[in-house]
């Protein structure tokens, strides 16, 4: 685990350099921020040895979760 936090924390670096001296919009910033988080987590989830849920249970537990199936 902490070669893959090293490997995002140097890519992120190394990105962040990038967009300051490019002055890239913040909306772009936000998504880059979001779809490292999210690879970061199922990164770490698969190093743990643990498989994320798939988005099908995903959308199932919301539909639970709403009262739509039971």
């Amino acid at each position: 685990m902490a070669i893959i936090l090293a490997v995002f924390i140097i890519l992120v670096l190394y990105d962040l350099q990038r967009f300051i001296r490019k002055k890239e919009q913040a909306r772009v910033f936000t998504i880059y921020v979001f779809l490292m988080a999210v690879s970061l987590a199922v990164s770490l989830l698969l190093a743990a040895g643990k498989r994320p849920a798939s988005p099908a249970k995903w959308i199932e537990g919301i539909l639970k979760m709403m009262g739509v199936v039971k």
